[in-house]
């Protein structure tokens, strides 16, 4: 995974479907072993921290991938602070 093809950046619903499997067995993995949410965390950061190293040398596909990761984060927190309003 060093190759990255930051000309073809596919949509949402496309980008959705193509992950959503791989996502899905990944948690199931972590269903099989009995990983707690603590420890997945904890993995999901490790394969953060991975994939910015791998796109150090794609300031463009990093910084796409960095904007994306705050906007998950940032609509996660206004998700939160509008159910604790109600």
């Amino acid at each position: 995974m060093t190759d990255i093809d930051t000309a073809a950046v596919p949509s949402d619903a496309e980008m959705e479907a193509s992950v959503r499997p791989l996502v899905n067995d990944i948690l199931d993995r972590f269903n099989e072993e009995n990983v707690s949410p603590s420890q997945a965390g904890m993995v999901i950061l490790g394969l953060v921290y991975r994939l910015l190293e791998v796109l150090r040398d794609a300031p463009e596909a990093r910084r796409f991938f960095i904007l994306a990761l705050i906007n998950l984060i940032n609509n996660y927190l206004a998700e939160e602070m509008e159910n604790q309003g109600e």
